[in-house]
Formats: C-alpha cells, sequence, structure tokens
C-alpha cells in the first residue's frame, strides 16, 4: 500500500463527534478545514460559495457538538485531531479543485478555544486529560524533541502554550542514561527556555549553557539550538561549526532517544549544501544508531533523509522508493513533520514527472500531518514545496500574487535558498515573466548576499550567479551557474535558461548546444516534463527533434575536462601575448584585477556580479597558465 494511503485513525471521542453532525454541518466543518485551524465564518463562507447568513444552523450544530469553538474573535477546532479526520473525509478531486482557492493555513492562536456551553460534559481540567493537539502530545519526549530539533527554518519562533506544557512534561519524563543521575526539573527548565520566546534570547542562554555545563546532555541540545539558528540567519559555516561541536560532546550524556539527532541535523545541513559524501557519512552514523537503538522517528527522518540525498544526486526512482519508506514510517509513529517533509518531497518530484493531480494530493497530506504537529512548528520546506505545486499551470502574475500574499516568507528567509538550488533562479524567472523586476531584484540581492557571506561554498554562488543571469540575460552567468551547480536538477535548469536565452537572441547554434545539455541532464533525473519543454525549444531552435536533439548536441566541457593530463594545466602557446588568448571582457577584468582590485571592485567596474567575476578570473588563470593573482600581475606586465 502506499505510503499516503496509510489510514489515520483518530481517537473514539473524535470520531463520536463526527459521527453526530447532519450533512449541512459536516460539509460546514470540511470547509472550515480547509481554511486553517482558526478561522472566521466569512472565509468558510468564501470557499462554499454561499453567504455568511445561510451557514448559521450548520454553525450552532457544530458547537453544539464540541467540534468547533470560540477563539478570540474568530472560531477555531477544538482539536487538530478532529481537523485532520475531516481534511482525509474530502475526495481528491475536491481538494484539487479547492487547493488553489482556499485561504492560506494560519498557525494556531496562542489562546485556548472557549469550552462549549451547551449540554455536553464539561472537559476535564489540563491535568486530567490529553492537551488538544493531536496524539503527539500523549506520546514519549523523543516525538516533540524530534520536531524541535530539526525544525531548522524557523527555531526562532516561541512555542504555542500547548506544546510548551506537553514538552516540559516531556522533558521531566525523560529517562536518563544508565549510570548517570537525572536531570530532573533543572534540566527541562533549561532545555524549553532554548525554545522561548526571542532569536536573540535563544542565541544568549544557549551560549551560556555551553560555556558552563560542560558536555551535558543541555550542552548538546543548547549547541544543536545554535546551529538550528545560524543556519536560519545564513551563517553556514558557523552552523555546520555548532553542528560539529554537538557531535564532539559526550553523546552518552543525552537520553537514549535523542543520540541519533545530532548526527541527522548535520548530515540534513550538508546535504541541503550538496556536499553529499559527507553528508551520508553522518546520515550513515545516524541510521546506524537508529537501528541500534530501535529508535522508530529516526529512521523514518533518515530515510527521507537518505531519499533527499539521492534526490540532490539525480537518483530519483532509488530516492522515491526511499523517501515513500520513511513517511509509511513516519506515519505509523506519529512523526508528523517527518511524514510532511517526505510528502513534500514526493509532491516536487512527482510535478516534475508532469503528474500535477497526484503532487497536490501529496501536498495536501502534507498540510494535514502539519495541521496534527503539535505548536507553530510549520516548516519553510513545506512551504516551498506547497508554493511550486499551487503554482503549477497558473500564469506569471498569478503565481507572483500568491506569492506575496500567501508565501511572503519565501523572499525574504535565508534557508529558503538552502532548501533548493534553483530556488532564487526560480523565484526570478517567474518574477520577471510578470513584469515584477524589482521583487526579482530583491531576491537576487537576497541570494547574493547569502553567497557573499558563505564565500567557500560553491553551490550558493552557483544559485546566485543563476539568479542573477536571469535578471540581467547575462549569458557568462547562466554558463557559469550550469557548471558550478552540484545538484543535476538546478545544473539542466541553468542551460535551458541560458539556451532559451540564446534562442531569443537568434543564436540558433549555442541555443541547441546548451539546450541539449538541459535535454539530456532532464532525462537523467526523470524530470519528463521538463524533457518535453526543451524538446519543444529545441524544435523551434532548428535541432533535430525529440529523438535525437540530445545526442546530436554536445555538452559544455567544464574547464577542468581540458587539462593535458591528471593535474596538469594546458599550456600557453610559446610566444603568444594575453591580450590575444583572452576574450575582451576577459582581457579587461584581468587588467583590473592585475592593478589590485577586489573581484567586487572589479563587478561594479564591468557591471557585471561577483560571481560572473569569479567565472571569468577562473578562464583567465585557466588560459594564461596561471594559479594566482600575483602571476597574473606578472603575466600582463
Amino acid at each position: 500500500m502506499p505510503d499516503y494511503l496509510i489510514p489515520y485513525e483518530p481517537p473514539l471521542d473524535v470520531l463520536l463527534e463526527l459521527a453526530e453532525l447532519s450533512e449541512p454541518a459536516l460539509e460546514f466543518a470540511q470547509a472550515a478545514a480547509l481554511v486553517g485551524e482558526a478561522f472566521t465564518l466569512q472565509e468558510v463562507a468564501r470557499v462554499q460559495s454561499v453567504t455568511a447568513l445561510s451557514m448559521l444552523s450548520a454553525l450552532e450544530e457544530t458547537i453544539a457538538a464540541g467540534v468547533i469553538g470560540f477563539r478570540g474573535k474568530g472560531l477555531a477546532f477544538r482539536s487538530p485531531g478532529l481537523r485532520r479526520k475531516l481534511n482525509t473525509r474530502i475526495s481528491a478531486p475536491v481538494r484539487q479543485a479547492l487547493l488553489r482557492g482556499a485561504p492560506p493555513h494560519r498557525p494556531a492562536e496562542p489562546a485556548a478555544v472557549a469550552p462549549c456551553t451547551e449540554a455536553r460534559p464539561k472537559p476535564p481540567a489540563a491535568t486530567e486529560r490529553s492537551l488538544p493537539m493531536g496524539r503527539m502530545a500523549e506520546q514519549a519526549p523523543e516525538s516533540l524533541m524530534s520536531a524541535l530539533l530539526l525544525c531548522r527554518e524557523n527555531p526562532g519562533r516561541p512555542l504555542d502554550p500547548h506544546t510548551e506544557v506537553a514538552l516540559s512534561r516531556a522533558l521531566t519524563q525523560a529517562p536518563a542514561p544508565v549510570g548517570r543521575a537525572a536531570g530532573g526539573d533543572t534540566d527541562a527548565a533549561q532545555i524549553l527556555a532554548l525554545f522561548g520566546p526571542g532569536e536573540t534570547e535563544q542565541r544568549d542562554r544557549a551560549r551560556a549553557i555551553v560555556a558552563t555545563r560542560g558536555r551535558s546532555a543541555v550542552s548538546v541540545v543548547a549547541a544543536m539550538v545554535l546551529a538550528n539558528l545560524d543556519w536560519a540567519a545564513g551563517r553556514i559555516d558557523q552552523a555546520l561549526e555548532w553542528g560539529h561541536e554537538a557531535l564532539r560532546m559526550d553523546q552518552d550524556a543525552l537520553p537514549v532517544a535523542w543520540r541519533p539527532y545530532p548526527s541527522h541535523t548535520l548530515a540534513v545541513m550538508l546535504i541541503h549544501l550538496g556536499r553529499f559524501t559527507e553528508g551520508e557519512v553522518h546520515l550513515a552514523r545516524t541510521r546506524e544508531l537508529a537501528e541500534r537503538l530501535d529508535h522508530p522517528w529516526a529512521l523514518a527522518e533518515s530515510s527521507i533523509a537518505r531519499g533527499q540525498l539521492l534526490m540532490g544526486t539525480g537518483r530519483t526512482e532509488k530516492a522515491e522508493a526511499e523517501i515513500r519508506a520513511g513517511v509509511a514510517r513516519a506515519q505509523r509513529v506519529d512523526a508528523h513533520l517527518a511524514a510532511a517533509h517526505g510528502l513534500s518531497l514526493l509532491s516536487l518530484m512527482t510535478l516534475a514527472q508532469g503528474h500535477w493531480s497526484e503532487a497536490a494530493d501529496q501536498i495536501w497530506r502534507a498540510r494535514s500531518e502539519i495541521v496534527a504537529q503539535p505548536g507553530a512548528l510549520r516548516p519553510a520546506r513545506h512551504d516551498w514545496a506547497d508554493f511550486r505545486v499551487t503554482t503549477a499551470g497558473m500564469d506569471a502574475a498569478g503565481a507572483v500574487g500568491l506569492l506575496v500574499k500567501r508565501f511572503p516568507d519565501l523572499l525574504t528567509k535565508a534557508s529558503v535558498f538552502l532548501l533548493d538550488a534553483g530556488g532564487a533562479a526560480h523565484l526570478v524567472r517567474l518574477c520577471r515573466a510578470a513584469g515584477e523586476k524589482t521583487l526579482a531584484a530583491a531576491v537576487t540581492r537576497r541570494a547574493a548576499r547569502l553567497a557573499d557571506q558563505n564565500a567557500g561554498h560553491q553551490g550558493l554562488a552557483a544559485a546566485a550567479g543563476h539568479a542573477w543571469g536571469l535578471l540581467h540575460q547575462d549569458a557568462d552567468a547562466l554558463e557559469y551557474a550550469a557548471l558550478q551547480h552540484s545538484v543535476p536538477w538546478a545544473a539542466a535548469a541553468a542551460s535551458e535558461d541560458l539556451g532559451t536565452m540564446l534562442l531569443e537572441r537568434r543564436d540558433g547554434l549555442a541555443a541547441r548546444r546548451h539546450l541539449g545539455t538541459a535535454l539530456e541532464g532532464y532525462r537523467a533525473i526523470g524530470a519528463l516534463a521538463s524533457v518535453t519543454r526543451v524538446e519543444s525549444l529545441l524544435r523551434k531552435a532548428g535541432g533535430d527533434g525529440p529523438r535525437g536533439a540530445g545526442k546530436a548536441v554536445p555538452a559544455p566541457v567544464p574547464a577542468s575536462a581540458t587539462a593535458t593530463g591528471p593535474g596538469r594545466r594546458p599550456g600557453r602557446p610559446s610566444g603568444s601575448r594575453p591580450r590575444s588568448e583572452l576574450t575582451e571582457i576577459e582581457y579587461g577584468i584581468a587588467r583590473l584585477v592585475a592593478e589590485g582590485l577586489t573581484n567586487q571592485q572589479v563587478a561594479n567596474r564591468v557591471s557585471r556580479s561577483p560571481h560572473t567575476v569569479n567565472y571569468h578570473l577562473r578562464q583567465i588563470y585557466r588560459k594564461l597558465d596561471v594559479d594566482s593573482r600575483v602571476k597574473l600581475a606578472r603575466v600582463l606586465h
């Protein structure tokens, strides 16, 4: 059975509450489930295309049944489990039809839902019953800790009161490692404070713990929190350093169920950066620990991360199988955030294969998993997949309008540009097509700033160069991106963008060469929708058609492949002058570099991005057989 068909079985009281509803009341509740955990009567009326007045009787019935209650000036479901069950009752065709029109999900407000005042029995106090946040609150502490420790995109967001109470209870009940004294309430309070409001306050608390608590369990968690905070802020080297620091600490100090997460967190960060070999090493450690400890949450999460690694390296069939297995495991143990992550990844793969309906269904199921996840933990990686699937097939203006209104965080969060190597380029491409050049420029600046702040990461430079090349229609920058992207999907997209631009400039020969490269890249990773699109472009460029287009056009050869032997550079013809060996733009850049200007200063002079200048400098070094600025200056003078 496919993972997304594994049924969700809510508690018996949830089923009884839904069974009491009449058909109009049930339809009202299902429409409300589309809006979010909290909603207004007017929002539900818009979904059902009726007046708010006509829905009053249905609203009264759902309140009387204890399904919905008042929250502030609006309404809310009394339990996320109710909303999730309602989502599963909506058929796939109806979901797909409503997906684009439904108001966005909104995080729950901290205020509790007002208790029902009808004849139903009064709910017991919070100390006597499970909290109204799904079954996860009732599980072992690892379920909550895994969700929090893996929440890399928004670690500074405070916990809602329900989650805070549940986490406190889980921490105080967490078993101490064998042979060690339990930390009790003190450790629980310190860990809980790490997830309190305010990023600055979180960082200060975490640093103080690392400095004073030695190599304790609390220190490991604090180091992981610091890694996540730096990652979300775009400070990649600092994030990786804190991740390594967490691993250097005494892992035996952690409760057994938490031990796989330091290596897992580091592995996922490395995978996002395209450093797949390093990521695989840490992922193998995570998996070994999870198997040895029989840890179902970590096993599910490591399978999904393994699938993400395979996806990043273009092995899509194996990636899909691994992710599906991870989602199935996650759903069996209510690891909702992991299941949502896996379903989001599957939706992107399915969309690339050209199956929008199935991708929409997977996104819908991911939404349901997030609804069941306690706390304000809606991850940016899900929003990115949601945006890509929801806007597939939309015109550019409609897609950008939805981006600004419903997914504004995708334009501002640094971590979003780390999720997808081609993400910044996709946003720039969309904004340009919609005529929103100011917005496209803002995205490009954000990607460039992230790359400049993390100069040692090739993937970020390639992503920034890709965005710059699209914004300014810079062929050199797009070629640089196509060569430097470590992720096959992004490299193929850069080649397609370059080929499309050259086609518009009526350079058919060059366009066919780069489009052919893109076609072969898309074929290799099974991106069938992109294959069809590029085949059409090749026909416009005068290629051989779908069958021969990719074979008839040779792929561009990276500069490193032109060496005369292993580790050797091709030598310059004796007696030749630098001026004759370099293009006009290369010679101009070489002269400025020889004068002592930095890449940024050169970029300002020649009206190019620093990443384009870096690309040209590599070509200059290769052509002149030099490996430093000093040697370049000697050759030119």
